[in-house]
């Protein structure tokens, strides 16, 4: 099986606590479903007066829960775990004053909005997100190789 990684990235990364992902083994294809669609699909919900975007997607809601063996769970964005590849990246910043402010920001409540107004302040924002693009690459890559799952 040959999955595009970045369908795997961009599912992990755009992760919430009202869906879910999962890779079709089958199908080779990542897929996400709404706690709304799978409920939907569950209780045979009439969809009549729906969309067809969202008829569609209980539809392949209802396949996922009639062929469960043939999904695969994907990470969730808490498994990437942020926190820690914040820490990283902030080890790695050379300047003493820059490395020191940043490490201020991402204590207590609202740790990871002081963190981003930081950056921006410091100038430091696309070097971050570059940063963390490719710890988010590598978590996944190995992620798939795990789960012996082949990925251009």
């Amino acid at each position: 099986m040959k999955v595009k990684i970045d369908d795997i990235i961009d599912a992990v990364d755009f992760d919430s606590d009202m869906s879910e992902s999962f890779l079709n083994t089958k199908t080779e294809q990542v897929c996400m479903f709404t706690d709304e669609e799978l409920r939907a699909a569950e209780n045979d919900v009439d969809l009549s007066d729906s969309a067809e975007w969202y008829c569609e997607a209980v539809a392949s809601a209802k396949h996922y829960l009639d062929n469960q063996d043939d999904y695969l769970s994907l990470p969730e964005k808490y498994d990437f775990n942020e926190y820690r590849i914040i820490e990283k990246f902030i080890a790695r910043v050379v300047i003493p004053n820059q490395s020191e402010i940043l490490s201020q920001s991402i204590h207590g409540k609202g740790a990871f909005r002081r963190f981003k107004t930081v950056l921006e302040k410091l100038g430091l924002v696309d070097e971050w997100y570059k940063y963390r693009g490719q710890k988010l690459r590598e978590f996944v890559e190995f992620w798939c190789k795990e789960n012996k799952i082949d990925f251009e």
